[in-house]
């Protein structure tokens, strides 16, 4: 599989890792589950990725996620799921001018669509009963309505939640409604005029629909049989509180991720509203109270005010430490397949059967035994006298007595015995097997050293066999030409003249001829003989040398293999840190290179010093990678789920790893160490900046400003203490902590309220805009729908 495919495997990865730490400290945290049945309405094809995207953070989130409902009225496209319904909505190919005002003429034209929205709601109205055992209550149900304040779509908000609402209350007793009005004031679009007059369309309709007089009353509920029945609302504001959040913040900057952002407050103030009590409250957590924060945002106020919020989070890097660990597991793999190379020559030559040890076994299996020579002496000679043969070359002289013979003697007795024992050795099966169970399959080597050992050269990690086998080629081929040479020699030599020992007393011809026939027989053949050990011994290294190039060949794309797996495990630790945060993820690669290294150590300790090549690790490496990359790297990442990821090192609190982290450069550099103290200071103000309310407000406007903040994280750390004092300090509004057993980081949610529509810069920028399309012939109302002329 290609490289995308081991990505993928990475990304699921540090996923299910981060997800994992969440989950660890939410299993007996119920602070994360919600106590009342949640529905979210999305009403608009521009809130598409707000669904996708809060229904994801939830489901991260909230312990009893699955039993959140979602809706999306949608005209382009919609998100499936179990828990997901939608509506297609009319209006597809409207007129521009008249879109939204269109829109909503259609929708009551359409009695089908009616019915069918009818039904649908009557369906998640069902479902919630279905999913009622994940909740402690079902007295009441949370209604959440998400529209972007630019959609055409909203025009209809009314009908829609109040249709819904009054087909749960025929199940529920109490149905809360709040309204998450989306803004986009950044101004790259080729549209941002129009786009902003729907806007602005939409914020006249929305005080009217805030105002304590609101009333509604239309024929919505439809049965099957087209029967009507009315849905009503009593003088009171449509929705309980409405957030406005933009990606324009107060202090009128905007981020990259003011979206995502925007919605993990939605996800947050649905928690924060609507989370199961713990046991063990403490009085200074001070839990948020939904009607005292309503009523703090109204004060005297006879208008309709608004709310919005900022959220900030200092979270442990966890998605780039899992990666960065599974990095330096892997290195530290390899680094001990490595070090097992270095072995001595004479260590490594006998595990490939290619010591002398190993050659006498050889030529003991290949040759008939020095001894059988000794046969020859009952070769018959045809003459019996050493006088005729004394000046005559040694050659000559047994060609003379045996005419032959002799050849053909250790010809049938030695050169056919071996070569047919050669031809039968299957020496690369023998080869191959020796290099199995020496190597391959041997817990101390392995592949590695298969790999380096039989590389064309040595290197640093190791000695070359190949090389080896090429000097014992040479040093034979030298033995032989010399063996050769030597032979040539004594046969060119005058047998009265050869160093045998010689009689010259009468009678001792016979005699003579003897001690020469043993001469002939122990040095020239034992020569020829000599010269058949080297020829077995050159046939034998060129048959070695043939069999490990041709598999070196084959470990090296096994080698390539793991280097692919190497480099993209580099790459994805890196790529983790891109969009860095240079305080939080400060210091990750040395400092868990130091963490993995101690683990490894641990494990050697408990599993014996070759613990990677067992089955519980790595196993037979070379099997594991005839599957593949993906192989591999599957089995590295269960691996350090299972044996990595589970120590104690990567569960420590959120506070401890980021100041042990932050320090650990200070061992290589004079730098001052950076105290707990200053480490609070720092969280502090970063949760503090990046907190900003998500509105942008013309503050000399705003009469009223009413906010609380809330803190979630281990109420009982010692830095959730140092925050909870530092915002005690200046006290003028409320402060709270919603208590979670969490090591993995911190969230701060800043609430604030109590301004009008016309104390929003989007609005007195936009309303220009609203203003000019009105009066050339853009209609964005619809005659039934009350506005409230803001000015």
């Amino acid at each position: 599989m290609g490289g995308n495919s081991l990505r993928e495997l990475l990304q699921k990865y540090a996923n299910t890792f981060s997800n994992q730490l969440e989950k660890m400290t939410l299993e007996e945290n119920e602070q994360r589950s919600v106590n009342h049945p949640i529905i979210f309405l999305f009403l608009g094809d521009q809130v598409k990725e707000a669904l996708q995207s809060i229904k994801l953070i939830n489901e991260e989130k909230w312990q009893n996620s699955m039993g959140v409902l979602y809706f999306h009225a949608h005209q382009t496209g919609t998100i499936t799921g179990e828990n997901v319904l939608s509506i297609q909505l009319p209006g597809e190919g409207l007129d521009r001018k008249l879109k939204r005002k269109d829109m909503y003429e259609a929708f009551y034209r359409d009695e089908t669509k009616l019915i069918e929205l009818n039904k649908t709601f009557r369906r998640l109205s069902s479902k919630i009963a279905e999913y009622g055992k994940v909740y402690s209550s079902l007295k009441k149900v949370n209604l959440c309505v998400v529209t972007a304040a630019s959609d055409p779509a909203n025009i209809l908000i009314q009908e829609f939640t109040l249709l819904l609402k009054s087909i749960l209350l025929e199940s529920f007793r109490l149905v809360e409604v709040d309204l998450y009005g989306l803004l986009q004031a950044k101004q790259d679009g080729d549209h941002f005029a129009l786009s902003t007059s729907l806007g602005i369309s939409f914020f006249k309709e929305l005080d009217s629909y805030q105002n304590d007089e609101y009333t509604f009353k239309k024929d919505l509920q439809l049965t099957e049989d087209h029967l009507r029945l009315p849905v009503s609302h009593q003088p009171s504001p449509l929705f309980d509180l409405v957030y406005l959040l933009s990606d324009k913040n107060e202090a009128g900057l905007i981020s990259s991720d003011a979206n995502q952002q925007n919605y993990e407050i939605i996800s947050n103030l649905n928690l924060l509203k609507n989370r199961k009590m713990i046991t063990d409250y403490h009085e200074k957590m001070d839990s948020y109270n939904h009607q005292d924060f309503k009523r703090g945002i109204r004060g005297n106020s006879p208008e309709p005010v608004y709310a919005s919020a900022g959220f900030a989070k200092v979270n442990r890097p966890n998605k780039a430490i899992s990666l960065y660990a599974a990095s330096h597991f892997f290195n530290e793999f390899l680094a001990s397949l490595k070090a097992v190379g270095g072995q001595p020559r004479e260590t490594v030559l006998s595990l490939f059967d290619l010591s002398e040890d190993a050659f006498l076994k050889y030529f003991h299996d290949c040759l008939p035994p020095l001894e059988n020579l000794a046969d020859m002496n009952g070769l018959m000679s045809v003459a019996n006298s050493y006088q005729t043969v004394k000046r005559m070359s040694v050659r000559e002289a047994e060609e003379y007595l045996y005419e032959g013979g002799t050849n053909r003697f250790f010809q049938a007795n030695f050169d056919d015995p071996v070569r047919e024992h050669m031809q039968g050795l299957h020496l690369k099966e023998r080869i191959l097997s020796c290099l199995d169970e020496h190597v391959i399959n041997n817990e101390k080597y392995g592949l590695y050293c298969a790999y380096l050992w039989t590389s064309p050269t040595s290197s640093e990690f190791g000695i070359s066999v190949i090389e080896e086998i090429q000097k014992m080629l040479r040093h034979t081929k030298d033995d032989l030409l010399e063996a050769e040479s030597r032979l040539e020699w004594l046969y060119q030599q005058m047998v009265d003249g050869c160093d045998f020992k010689k009689s010259y007393l009468p009678f001792s011809d016979k005699k003579n001829l003897n001690s020469f026939q043993r001469y002939l027989f122990d040095e020239v053949y034992g020569k020829k003989y000599e010269i058949i050990k080297l020829e077995v011994k050159h046939a034998i290294l060129k048959q070695y040398q043939a069999v490990l190039e041709e598999n070196h060949f084959y470990f090296r794309k096994k080698i390539e293999l793991i280097d692919q797996v190497k480099s993209s495990l580099k790459q994805a630790a890196a790529e983790s840190l891109y969009d860095s945060d240079d305080y939080l993820d400060k210091n990750i690669a040395e400092y868990y290179a130091d963490i993995i290294s101690g683990i490894t150590a641990k494990l050697k300790e408990k599993h014996g010093p070759h613990f990677f090549s067992d089955e519980r690790f790595f196993g037979n490496l070379l099997t594991l990678l005839e599957n593949g990359t993906n192989a591999l790297l599957e089995r590295l990442l269960l691996v350090c789920n299972r044996e990595v990821l589970t120590q104690e090192e990567f569960h420590r609190s959120f506070e401890d790893e980021l100041l042990e982290r932050a320090n650990v450069m200070t061992r290589y550099e004079n730098r001052d160490v950076l105290s707990k103290e200053d480490l609070f200071k720092q969280l502090y103000t970063r949760l503090h900046e990046n907190s900003a309310i998500q509105i942008e407000v013309y503050n000399y406007t705003q009469e009223h400003r009413f906010e609380e903040k809330y803190f979630f994280g281990d109420f009982y750390s010692k830095f959730m203490n140092f925050a909870l004092e530092k915002e005690q300090e200046n006290r003028h509004f409320k402060v709270g902590c919603a208590h979670e057993k969490k090591s993995s980081g911190i969230e701060k949610l800043a609430l604030m309220g109590g301004f009008k529509l016309t104390d929003l810069m989007y609005y007195r920028n936009g309303e220009k805009y609203y203003k000019t399309y009105m009066e050339n012939g853009y209609e964005f109302h619809s005659k039934s729908v009350k506005t409230n002329s803001i000015s």
